[in-house]
Order: structure tokens, then sequence, then C-alpha cells
């Protein structure tokens, strides 16, 4: 869950004698810690107001915190960034001692004004006096997120659409009632697709195909059709059965065009040969050839 940012003023915390600087206050697992202005941090329970969980001192001055999504803790104070993770920040501890540490980042010469974490990313921004960096927190961001709440992912659209969700759940329901003129009427009738005089209100190409068959005809008879495109190539294709005109089957047919294979040839050259003996065979019967006499010497002839 998103962390969220408060500045109490010390009527407002706990009964302790100290003045806060500010208390940075997280949902998750109820925790807070405050930065005290004698450089000394502690972590409370909001379930139990009893006494601090944990008590620590750190160098530098006062300190700039930022909880994670995950529960990790980011301090940064005295040109260092400390993080530290759970369980050693909810661990009930009575020495004055830092917990173990999760990972540290120094910045030297810089002075540290504020650090953030990235949602739903393991990166920590830290601003200082030279700028920003950037470092990476491995486990410190949410790595499932609830789209329905917050999306990393989120174009303007769905922003819009959001910002509409919001706006409705925020009508009372005794408001939304429904037109008591509408309720049992007819639907009304669909738009004309098919103008007949003036152009049509719809495009061509969304036409349903029952109409767009019709307006391709009247076009055709009136004259006003002769703009439109000729058929495609796949419509100049030749139709054939079933199983025959699919898209391996055509890829195949236009892959055995330029191949040379041995028995087509063959096949080929017999299919010629028989065309030539029945062109031979009609020019005999209509007189137009002389039949071929044989002769002594047609065992020289070479087979064609």
């Amino acid at each position: 869950m998103p962390t969220r940012q408060s500045f109490l003023s010390p009527s407002d915390t706990p009964a302790i004698q100290d003045s806060f600087a500010k208390i940075i206050k997280t949902v998750l697992g109820g925790n807070f810690v405050s930065p005290r202005s004698d450089t000394r941090l502690k972590t409370w329970d909001c379930r139990n107001w009893k006494g601090a969980i944990r008590t620590w001192n750190t160098r530098g001055g006062s300190a700039v915190l930022e909880w994670s999504q995950k529960g990790a803790l980011a301090v940064g104070t005295g040109g260092c960034v400390n993080v530290y993770t759970k369980p050693a920040i909810q661990t009930p501890f009575t020495a004055t001692v830092p917990p173990p540490l999760y990972l540290t980042h120094a910045i030297p010469h810089r002075l540290l004004t504020s650090v953030r974490f990235c949602p739903f990313q393991d990166i920590l921004s830290i601003g200082h006096s030279a700028g920003v960096s950037s470092i990476l927190v491995p486990g410190s961001g949410e790595p499932n997120f609830d789209s329905a709440e917050a999306d990393p992912f989120e174009n303007s659209k769905a922003c819009r659409e959001r910002e509409v969700k919001s706006l409705l759940d925020k009508i009372q329901p005794d408001a939304i009632t429904l037109d008591p003129s509408f309720i049992g009427s007819l639907a009304r009738p669909p738009k004309l697709s098919t103008a007949v005089e003036g152009a049509h209100d719809i495009p061509y190409a969304r036409l349903p195909r029952t109409s767009a068959c019709v307006t391709g005809d009247e076009g055709g008879a009136d004259g006003q059709g002769q703009g439109r495109r000729g058929p495609s190539k796949a419509e100049k294709e030749k139709k054939k059965m079933r199983g025959k005109n699919k898209t391996l089957k055509r890829f195949l047919r236009k892959q055995r065009k330029n191949i040379v294979d041995p028995r087509a040839v063959a096949v080929r050259k017999k299919l010629e040969k028989e065309r030539e003996e029945r062109r031979k065979a009609r020019a005999i019967a209509s007189g137009q050839e002389e039949p071929h006499k044989p002769s002594a010497l047609d065992r020289f002839k070479r087979p064609s």
C-alpha cells in the first residue's frame, strides 16, 4: 500500500516531552518512526503507546526519512543513506543500538534534503545539494500491484476512465434514476446505411456485407461506382475446390512454377506430341495434308 506522510505538532504526538520535527506514518504494519533534534530515532507501534519499540542514534544532525511499500525504512543523515528492513526495526530492543543494516550508500560533502522510494520499483531517489541520485534497493517496491487501485502502466485513456468512475462513485444512489419514457419503448430504427440521395453517412469500408453489395450494385448501375477499385489479387485468383485454395496450397503452387521437374517436362512433351498427332489427324481428314507413306528409310529416323 502507498505510504502517507503527515506533519504533526508536539501536542498530537504520544506522551513524550521531546519535540518532534515530523512523523512519517505508514499503514503497512501500523509502525511509524520519529526523528528528534538530538539525532535520535524511535520506532513506534500504533497499537501500543506505552513506549518506543526501538531507539538508536544517528550521525550528522536531523535525518530525512521515507518508508517503502514493503516496509523498508530509508534514513538519510550525515552524508550517508542507510536502509533498514523488517523485522529488525519492528523487534523490541531495549539497548540504544542501531538495527542491522540492509543497505548503505555514502554521499560525502553533500547536504541531504530528501529521500523518496519509487512506487512499484526497487529504486530510491536521494535529493542533495548537488542534484538527485538514484540507487537500487532490492525488495523495497511492491511487485504485485492492483490495477484497479493504482496502475503504474496506466495510459491517458485509462486515467480518464478512472476519473469518471471515481466521480460516479461519489454520486448518491438515490440521484440515479431511469428515464420512464425509455422503459418499454421500441428500439430506434437503425440509420440508413445506403443513402438514396446524396453521400453515405457511413464509410463504405464499415458497411455491412449486405449493404456493401447493394451499394456497389447501385453505384455501378448509376455510374457512381466507377471510382471504386477493381477486384483484388485474391479475387482474381482462380477459385479451386474445397481445400485447394488454402494459403499453403497457393504458396506451394507458386513455388512449383519455378521448379524444373524431369517428370513434368516428360509429361509436357507427351501432351504436346499427342496434341500434334490429333492436329495431323484432323488435317488429313479434311484433306489439307496427305497421309504419311511408309518408307524403307524410316528405320533410320531418330525417335522424336
